[in-house]
């Protein structure tokens, strides 16, 4: 998840020049590379979970969405930057 101004097409670029390069600028190329995976189209490697306007409320959201993955040990945020929230956990 990006909080980003970037278009997607932009930030697909990005990482897809970090990926050729083996740069450890983009956390997607990173793994991808680690993993030996191919780097393929932007539909295949992306998607937009939530539209919002940079806000609180997106800062919620990005949280939200970043419990969800890393409870499914399905992120490539470091995990020192992961931290409890009560509230998201609650069922």
């Amino acid at each position: 998840m990006s909080q980003t101004g970037k278009s997607f097409l932009v930030r697909y670029n990005e990482n897809k020049q970090a990926f050729r390069y083996n740069s450890h600028t983009s956390k997607l190329a990173q793994h991808l590379v680690e993993q030996a995976h191919s780097f393929g189209t932007v539909h295949n490697l992306m998607q937009i979970l939530h539209y919002q306007k940079k806000s609180a409320h997106f800062n919620t959201v990005e949280r939200y969405y970043i419990h969800t993955e890393s409870i499914a040990n399905n992120h490539l945020n470091y995990n020192q930057n992961i931290f409890p929230n009560a509230i998201l956990t609650l069922s």
